[in-house]
């Protein structure tokens, strides 16, 4: 099985490249915005036929949400445009695609968990990018897969945003700062670790459409972030406090949690919390 993946030195990408590197029967190709711009066309067209894959997988995204609201012709056409010109190219070549989407197409409403056919309603202009990436993916390419993730933090960090909520916390505490953290926005933050280990069965399997890979479980920013300061028996000075008094530029669900009919839910939110921290910053004590 011969994969190209863009985005490979992303924080999703890169963990792909670092867990799928030298599986058998597996020929991994990797590409970052220097070998091709997602929204030059020719560009990925180019590359997509020197590789000659039989699946392309694209990670890229422009995922900065007060950017995203600041600037939406941007964001529109890295997420959209780019998402189109992928799955044009490897439709083009004979080849799969995989594309990425989030748990922020939805809107939270429904305040239990989201699957693959429910309605999308996105309050923010980076969900908008997003449920239209999806639609332009399926058109441009009928042999696709697209997978919604929710919460992402990694090894590589999130270069858009600077790190991840994990870092961020920790750094926060280790500066002695007054933390606060939004109590009442529900997710389930995924390692992208759990993630890539789970994708590459599913893409052996064949399987195709919409799919939800998220980690299990439940819980607010707020808890997440005590858990954090809990494993690493951190003591901050961290507070909880609420959407609306938090205030910021981006409406955001406050239930964005992802289940599945389709795959089994990744380990529980926790677990992968505890993975991370150890990979990162040693044992736990």
């Amino acid at each position: 099985m011969r994969i190209l993946l863009l985005g490979a030195s992303g924080q999703l990408g890169s963990d792909i490249a670092r867990l799928w590197h030298g599986k058998p029967g597996l020929e991994l190709q990797l590409a970052t915005r220097a070998h091709a711009d997602v929204t030059d066309l020719a560009a990925v067209r180019s590359l997509v036929q020197s590789a000659r894959p039989g699946i392309v997988i694209n990670t890229t995204a422009f995922h900065d949400l007060p950017r995203c609201e600041a600037d939406p012709r941007t964001a529109m056409t890295v997420n959209v445009v780019g998402g189109w010109n992928v799955a044009a190219a490897a439709r083009e070549a004979g080849a799969a695609v995989v594309q990425f989407s989030t748990d922020y197409v939805f809107d939270g409403e429904k305040r239990t968990p989201y699957f693959e056919d429910d309605a999308r309603r996105a309050l923010n202009v980076y969900g908008a990018a997003k449920i239209a990436a999806e639609d332009a993916v399926r058109i441009a390419n009928p042999d696709h897969l697209i997978v919604r993730v929710s919460g992402l933090y990694g090894l590589a960090g999130s270069a858009g945003k600077g790190g991840n909520f994990v870092e961020t916390m920790l750094r926060l505490a280790r500066e002695g700062q007054p933390i606060r953290v939004v109590a009442d926005q529900v997710t389930a933050p995924t390692n992208t670790a759990e993630i890539a280990e789970a994708l590459l069965p599913i893409l052996r399997d064949g399987l195709r459409g919409t799919i939800h890979l998220a980690a299990a479980g439940e819980t607010s920013w707020y808890t997440f972030a005590r858990t954090i300061f809990d494993l690493r028996r951190l003591t901050p000075d961290c507070t909880p406090t609420t959407t609306a008094e938090f205030g910021g530029p981006v409406r955001r669900p406050l239930y964005s949690v992802l289940g599945s009919a389709r795959v089994p839910r990744l380990r529980h939110w926790r677990d992968g919390l505890e993975r991370y921290l150890r990979e990162k910053h040693g044992a736990l004590s």
